[in-house]
């Protein structure tokens, strides 16, 4: 194989990557809003669990309700 095969190849791979990975992001933050419309989960409890800001918090549950 040669290197730009290789390189092929771990850009189809990257790509196949992302992909995944955004796939993953948008259940991720359905399942944020969801628990942010949900009275009972605390914000401050869905920051330490991702690590997120409440500012992104509640632009991930802006864009969800928009989309509705």
């Amino acid at each position: 194989m040669s290197i730009l095969d290789e390189i092929t190849a771990a850009m189809t791979e990257l790509r196949e990557a992302e992909a995944t990975v955004e796939a993953k992001r948008a259940a991720a933050h359905a399942a944020i809003a969801a628990a942010e419309q949900d009275k009972t989960v605390k914000q401050v409890d869905i920051m330490r669990v991702t690590g997120y800001s409440r500012e992104t918090i509640r632009k991930i549950t802006r864009a969800a309700e928009a989309a509705k």
